[in-house]
């Protein structure tokens, strides 16, 4: 409900701290690992499944999805996290980069998280429609990325709640 003032209220944060822009990363990743559950989650059980683990897309960080995100850790020389927490780098080679000829598994983890955040005109299809593509371009708008409808790397850490640099930019 309150999605769309994350952005303004952590420009205001930002500012009030004095925070120089060059201090802050370029992408800030959610962190999740086991125990955490949730639709965060659920996009990367898809993620995970798109890349061939077998896990069950609930939104439990369950034993199946630790077994994936490690396993896909170590087959991407990424230090394998003892509670599954998918670092950046685990993120940032999982998201793959996507735009509207792209349909499947991935395609759906993006839908399902753009509904999530109540771009209820996106339905959970697999096919990289124009709603999927208006709600991306709107959703870019708000973090101050320029407005392509795909689904950058950056874009994709900001859909799954990660912060961008780009978001602390003067509107």
């Amino acid at each position: 409900m309150f999605y769309r003032e994350f952005p303004r209220l952590r420009r205001e944060v930002f500012r009030a701290l004095g925070t120089e822009l060059g201090d802050v990363p370029a992408r800030r990743w959610p962190d999740i690992w086991r125990f955490v559950g949730g639709p965060v989650v659920q996009v990367a059980q898809h993620l995970l499944t798109f890349r061939g683990y077998a896990v069950p897309v609930t939104g439990v960080f369950d034993a199946a999805t630790v077994a994936a995100v490690q396993d896909w850790q170590a087959r991407n020389g990424i230090p394998v996290d003892v509670d599954a927490t998918l670092t950046a780098p685990t993120w940032e080679t999982l998201a793959p980069e996507l735009d509207q000829h792209d349909t499947g598994v991935p395609v759906v983890a993006a839908q399902f998280m753009l509904a999530s955040k109540g771009y209820a005109e996106v339905t959970p299809t697999g096919g990289y429609d124009h709603a999927t593509r208006t709600a991306v371009k709107d959703l870019q708008r708000l973090h101050g990325l320029p407005p392509t409808g795909k689904l950058s790397t950056t874009t994709w850490c900001a859909l799954v709640g990660g912060v961008v640099r780009q978001s602390f930019h003067k509107h």
